[in-house]
């Protein structure tokens, strides 16, 4: 009788969350709020912070919101956002407009071609669009300087616009994948209706076509301006040396002082919550606007088929801009990085600079330091993807299986740090290491504390993806698991793991990817014995040895195309439009 009245075992898992699960699970949203916290309270704190002479005053916002120069960096700020916007928009909107909306030939290739832009560092853009358009050492400038006799250089690409320029260059290839869907999606009747009635091309465009895809639009546009506020490689790679200032250099520097004075943590904490906040609020914005959606939907029924507009000649021309757009985004870069690699000294290409090519900067570039920075690297590209999947799937199995009251905190927890820019869970993870734990647990300077950051900045990507996947495995199969007699655990491993082994291998592509390019977190929590490869890049660029930061990016992007050409390969079958 007792086993009869027994509730049966799949059943009984939608009433009582397994712990383990949930305990995984809550371990990341832990460590955020940890991070967030340690902020908050380090940003009341004025004197020697962690000692007893310590004072708790709302000082340190009065400084910031006071400070002349913080009102001239939060412009600059606000200008290469939105002009990072607007160049990425510039080219990946028509892009995404033509692969979608037209007949224009190639799409497999336009595809292939964005999706690999998207996987290059910003990086290596930066420095490449130095050796091209900086004024003083771009190989461009100086050709027009002496072929014009110019008294300076007519290209400065050392302000905020210049730097929002190739920002722009860099986020196209998200502003592509952003909007690629919208135009997908889109029924193309009214445009029809339009045509009918007599309105010309570009009058359908502007009043039908971009208004009936404007939530998609203006969530990427919301979704740039994130990134843009936080971005740290290019602001630093090109503006640091020029003293163009950027929220997040702002607060590197005063984390990293270049005089060799104190740092000013109670700044750099203030700084950081602001930046929460403004964070936080785009997002809400940005989920706002999705929420909103339904008020453009236009696609019904079954017997919906989008129809192309046929571009007949201006395909060439269509082409012809994509193609321009891969040269100055990413094939020139890379070419004067290599170029820069083998010169002894910067000069602009030349027969006689093309006689002095050698392998001297790699003769002088320290290869203990870049053994060290190799295996630091790896350790974290073999760890932080395995924790990463462990954590979003169990994030994800709560927030998709279970019933538990806690589904909802974990799901709000997982996107959370999608609204925290990295260069803040940084200055959070260096707070934490120096004045709450470091008396019982020494994180600071060590690898562990760069990969804590790092897990928790992927968490939001992950679970995203494993959640959409995981809602369409039906429950029946997990049931018949549990009625044969199996734990939650071993139903998971043998029937999900399995059926979700595809988006577990892209997370897993994708996350070590972006640990091993990642820069920003490895400058703020990197020390001489937790250093990485593109923190030695940095190092280099920063004390001026360009020829040698080139060297060592080569070997990077030489080490990291086979995995992007794996990511490439196995992410274009999923993003491919239908033929």
């Amino acid at each position: 009788m007792q086993e009869v009245l027994r509730l049966p075992r799949a059943l009984s898992t939608r009433v009582k969350m397994p712990s383990p699960f949930l305990l995984v699970a809550l371990l990341p949203m832990g460590l955020i709020l940890i991070l967030v916290a340690v902020l908050f309270w380090v940003s009341l704190q004025r004197g020697v912070i962690g000692t007893a002479a310590v004072t708790y005053t709302w000082e340190n916002y009065a400084v910031i919101f006071g400070d002349p120069f913080v009102y001239r960096v939060s412009v600059n700020t606000a200008i290469f956002a939105l002009s990072t916007v607007f160049f990425a928009l510039l080219i990946g909107l028509p892009i995404a407009w033509m692969t979608e909306r037209t007949t224009i030939p190639g799409k497999v290739a336009i595809y292939s071609i964005m999706t690999l832009g998207l996987l290059i560092p910003g990086i290596y853009t930066a420095m490449g669009w130095t050796f091209i358009a900086h004024p003083r050492i771009g190989f461009l400038n100086q050709w027009l300087v002496d072929l014009f006799g110019l008294e300076s250089a007519p290209i400065n690409i050392a302000t905020p616009v210049g730097m929002g320029f190739v920002q722009g260059l860099s986020l196209s290839a998200l502003a592509f994948i952003l909007t690629a869907q919208v135009f997908r999606a889109m029924n193309p009747s009214l445009e029809e209706a339009a045509t009918v009635h007599g309105m010309g091309f570009l009058g359908t465009l502007w009043r039908i076509t971009l208004p009936l895809a404007l939530p998609g639009i203006l969530a990427a546009i919301i979704y740039m301006v994130t990134i843009g506020i936080a971005t740290f490689d290019i602001p630093a790679i090109i503006g640091l040396g020029n003293r163009i200032y950027m929220l997040s250099t702002f607060v590197y520097l005063k984390a990293h002082p270049p005089d060799s004075g104190l740092p000013e943590y109670g700044i750099t904490a203030s700084m950081g919550t602001f930046m929460i906040s403004v964070a936080v609020l785009l997002t809400c914005w940005y989920g706002r606007v999705l929420r909103q959606g339904h008020r453009f939907e236009v696609v019904t029924g079954k017997g919906y088929r989008p129809t192309l507009i046929e571009l007949g000649g201006w395909g060439i021309v269509g082409w012809g801009f994509i193609l321009f757009y891969a040269l100055i985004s990413k094939v020139l870069p890379l070419l004067l990085l290599a170029y820069a690699a083998f010169t002894p000294y910067l000069a602009p290409p030349s027969w006689k600079m093309m006689g002095q090519l050698s392998l001297v900067n790699y003769y002088n570039i320290d290869w203990e330091l870049i053994m060290r920075g190799l295996k630091n690297t790896v350790l974290l590209v073999v760890v932080v993807p395995v924790v990463v999947m462990v954590f979003s799937f169990c994030i994800s199995w709560v927030v998709v299986r279970s019933r538990s009251q806690w589904r909802y905190i974990l799901d709000f927890g997982a996107f959370l740090p999608h609204a925290l820019p990295e260069v803040i869970m940084a200055v959070g993870a260096l707070l934490l290491g120096l004045f709450v734990v470091g008396n019982f647990l020494p994180l600071y300077g060590s690898v562990w504390l760069i990969a804590m950051v790092y897990v928790i900045a992927r968490l939001a990507f992950a679970t995203r993806a494993i959640n959409s996947s995981l809602l369409q495995i039906h429950r029946e199969l997990e049931e018949a698991a549990y009625a044969a007699g199996l734990s939650t655990v071993r139903t998971s491993w043998r029937i999900l793991f399995p059926l979700l082994r595809p988006t577990l291998l892209s997370v897993w592509i994708w996350t070590t990817l972006l640990v091993y390019r990642e820069l920003t977190v490895a400058v703020f929590l990197a020390s001489h014995q937790s250093i990485t490869l593109p923190a030695i890049i940095w190092s280099y660029w920063f004390g001026g040895g360009r020829n040698e930061a080139a060297a060592v990016t080569l070997l990077m992007t030489v080490a990291v195309t086979p995995l992007i050409l794996v990511f490439w390969w196995f992410g274009r079958r999923s993003v491919l439009p239908s033929q």
